[in-house]
């Protein structure tokens, strides 16, 4: 279900962020290909018409005198001059310009270079009636992006034809096909097409790559929030979140943040900064599941500060606190990595070995207690000292928690009717024979 929710956020973040990218590369492909088109036109329009120029401009030059009499097939091209003369030209043209040419006399083909299917020369069709009008009749150039010639479209460039007195007699045509237009835009457009099909390509790599990370991150805190929210207040943060630079990063670290506070008001008690009764209870139960499943030795001790009464009734209830303070940070101290130190209730502390036989935990206790016994407290310009009496206990996976705990405290109880100010070894079995 997960990791549907997963595949969904990532897609949805695709979504958001691929379309607008193929929307704009739709566009850019629109554009770029309106515009090119236009440029080729343009292109197209000066070259053939350059062409068409040339035509009239070798056509007077070759053939001058009255040509275009309507006598025949002779004396059309001048007084001497014969149509295969007017053909040569035309031929050595195309192959120079790669345009086909025609030559009309009024409204008719007199000379071409674009051939029937059973290939000889269109001559005697006539011209397109608009063309007729617009450059024949009306005597000036024009330039048809679509004509049809022959069943074929053309690009075409038609100019007007003057005999020597000045009059028009017919039109030259300078023309290139469609499909040869076509295939340029073609030619320029695919690089354009592919370049943005191949930036798509990687921004959705990329994106990809991006939205599986995101949704990893948020999917981790995500679960991070969920076991606090369950009252796991141990639970870490992954390297995903604590890692990222934005605002993802930044959620997280507040998570944490959110996370030690609510911890130390669950956990911890706010005067000596130890584990408060509830959270020494769960300690322990863990513990005691550890040990059965591991089958490794654990101790549990109970301390008590020594006529403890005394401070607060010889110098009020902040000296008091601070030796519960003073006392509590060696505990803290001494039980790091070791096991847990929590307050039991009042001048009392639970104290939990974890991994350590008894023989172990006693050495260790026994340095707390000279610990605190070489502790010196001022206040009030006097110099206070204090000790603690301990009551420990090899543990046992096979006893509950209350079993253990009144076990241990019955041993600080001995300690205290000995004399306090030491660490008194007790015994679940003694325990046991006295119920």
């Amino acid at each position: 279900m997960k990791k549907r929710a997963g595949l969904s956020l990532r897609k949805r973040l695709l979504g958001v962020t691929l379309v607008p990218i193929l929307l704009f590369g739709i566009i850019i492909i629109i554009c770029s290909c309106n515009q090119l088109a236009k440029s080729v036109h343009q292109e197209v329009e000066s070259g053939l018409k350059n062409v068409a120029q040339s035509a009239v401009y070798m056509f007077e030059e070759e053939f001058q005198g009255e040509y275009f009499k309507d006598s025949g097939s002779t004396g059309i091209f001048g007084e001497e001059a014969k149509p295969e003369a007017a053909m040569e030209i035309l031929e050595k043209l195309k192959e120079i310009s790669g345009a086909d040419i025609t030559i009309f006399y009024k409204d008719a083909r007199i000379a071409t270079t674009i051939y029937n299917k059973n290939g000889k020369p269109i001559i005697g069709t006539k011209a397109n009636a608009v063309i007729i009008r617009d450059v024949y009749k009306g005597e000036t150039e024009r330039f048809y992006a679509e004509t049809s010639i022959n069943d074929q479209d053309y690009f075409a460039y038609y100019c007007p034809l003057y005999d020597s007195q000045k009059k028009c007699t017919g039109m030259i045509f300078a023309g290139k096909p469609s499909h040869y237009v076509s295939r340029i835009v073609l030619e320029g457009v695919l690089p354009i097409v592919t370049i943005i099909v191949l930036v798509i390509l990687a921004m959705s790599v990329i994106m990809w790559q991006y939205s599986v990370r995101l949704t990893n991150a948020m999917k981790n805190l995500q679960d991070f929030l969920m076991k606090v929210e369950r009252g796991n207040f141990t639970a870490e943060l992954g390297e995903i979140v604590e890692q990222r630079k934005d605002e993802l990063g930044r959620i997280g670290k507040s998570a944490v943040q959110m996370q030690c506070a609510l911890r130390e008001l669950v956990e911890q008690d706010s005067l000596t900064k130890l584990y408060n009764r509830h959270y020494g209870e769960i300690w322990l139960r863990k513990v005691i599941e550890e040990s059965a499943g591991k089958n490794s030795a654990f101790s549990v001790a109970i301390a008590d500060i020594d006529f403890f009464k005394k401070f607060n009734d010889n110098y009020g209830h902040d000296c008091g606190d601070l030796v519960l303070r003073k006392v509590s940070n060696i505990l803290r101290k001494s039980m790091k990595r070791q096991g847990c130190a929590a307050r039991w209730g009042g001048e009392e502390f639970l104290l939990v070995f974890s991994d350590k036989g008894l023989e172990e935990s006693l050495e260790e206790t026994q340095r707390i207690a000279d610990k605190i016994r070489r502790l010196r407290i001022s206040y009030e310009d006097k110099e206070l000292g204090v000790t603690v009496t301990i009551g420990i206990i090899e543990g046992n996976p096979q006893r509950n928690m209350d079993e253990l705990i009144k076990a241990a405290d019955r041993a600080l109880y001995e300690g205290k009717e000995s004399g306090r100010d030491r660490v008194q070894v007790g015994s679940l079995k003694t325990d046991t024979a006295s119920d």
